[in-house]
C-alpha cells in the first residue's frame, strides 16, 4: 500500500502544472492583500492583524474550490478515461486501495497548498510590518487561535467538497466535463443563495435545522458559515460538523463505490 501511495503522489507531483498552482499560490496571496486594501479601503496596520484569515476567505469559497476541482479531475477523471489504470488493476492493488490512494493524494496535495497559502499570507505581513514601520513582532497579530480555528474549518470544507468533486469527476467524461460541473454547481450555489435561505427560514424556531439546509451546500458554508464558526454558537458549528461528515461519508461511499463496482472502463 505503502508503494501504492508514493506511486501515485509521484505521478501528480512530477507535473508542471501541480508545481505551477502551487508558485502562483504566494501571488494570489499578494494579489488579495492588494485588492482588500484598494477595495476595502482597510488601513496596513489594521489588515496585517487580520490578513492571513481575511485572504483565505476571499479565495475560499470560488478560488480553492477551483484548485479542489482541477486536482481531483486530473487524479480521477483524466486516469479513468485514458485507460491509464488498467495498468494498475493488472497488478496485485485492489481497487479499494488504489481509490483510497488516490483520495489520500488529493487530499494531501489540499493540505500542502493551504499551507502555502498560510505562509505565503505571514511572509507578505511581515513584509508590510517592515515597510510600513509597524509594531509588533507577534507571529498573527492578535488573532492566532482564530487563525488555527478558521483554517481547520476551511481544510474540513474543502475536503468535503474534495468528496462532492470526486464523485463528479468519476461521472465525467472527460477533465473538462469535469471541472465545468464542479465549477457549475459552484457558482449556482452562490448565485442562487436567496432560494434556499427562504426554506431554511422555515425552520427558524429550530436553529440547528436553520444553520444546516444552506450549510449542506458547501460553497454557501465556506462564504457565510465559517465566519460564523468563530463566535462558537453550538447550532452554527454543530450544523457544519453536520454537513462535512455528510459529504465524507455519502459522496465518499458513493465515488468508492463507482470505482470498486462499476465497470466503466471498458
Amino acid at each position: 500500500m505503502k508503494t501504492l501511495v508514493y506511486s501515485e503522489f509521484e505521478r501528480l507531483w512530477r507535473r508542471k502544472w501541480f508545481w505551477l498552482l502551487v508558485l502562483c499560490t504566494p501571488v494570489l496571496v499578494y494579489s488579495t492583500g492588494i485588492y482588500i486594501q484598494h477595495t476595502l479601503r482597510i488601513p496596513v496596520k489594521d489588515l496585517s492583524k487580520i490578513f492571513i484569515v481575511a485572504g483565505l476567505r476571499e479565495n475560499l469559497y470560488l478560488i480553492c474550490n477551483f484548485a479542489v476541482a482541477t486536482l481531483v479531475a486530473a487524479v480521477f477523471t483524466e486516469e479513468f478515461r485514458s485507460g491509464q489504470l488498467r495498468l494498475l488493476f493488472v497488478r496485485r492493488f485492489t481497487r479499494g486501495q488504489i481509490f483510497w490512494s488516490k483520495l489520500l493524494v488529493v487530499n494531501t496535495s489540499i493540505l500542502l497548498l493551504l499551507i502555502v497559502y498560510a505562509v505565503s499570507s505571514q511572509v507578505i505581513v511581515v513584509f508590510w510590518k517592515f515597510s510600513h514601520n509597524i509594531n509588533g513582532t507577534d507571529i498573527f497579530g492578535q488573532i492566532w487561535s482564530q487563525v488555527f480555528e478558521y483554517y481547520g474549518w476551511a481544510f474540513a470544507s474543502l475536503l468535503a467538497i474534495s468528496s462532492l468533486y470526486s464523485f463528479i469527476a468519476m461521472c465525467s467524461k472527460s477533465v473538462t466535463y469535469a471541472i465545468g460541473i464542479c465549477m457549475t454547481y459552484n457558482l449556482g450555489v452562490l448565485l442562487f443563495d436567496p432560494l434556499y435561505m427562504k426554506l431554511a427560514t422555515l425552520f427558524s424556531s429550530i436553529p440547528l435545522l436553520k444553520n444546516l439546509i444552506p450549510f449542506l451546500l458547501i460553497p454557501y458554508l465556506q462564504y457565510k458559515g465559517l465566519d460564523q464558526s468563530l463566535i462558537w454558537n453550538w447550532s452554527v458549528n454543530g450544523a457544519i460538523v453536520i454537513a462535512v461528515l455528510f459529504h465524507l461519508i455519502l459522496f465518499t461511499g458513493w465515488a468508492y463505490r463507482r470505482f470498486t463496482t462499476d465497470d466503466y472502463l471498458y
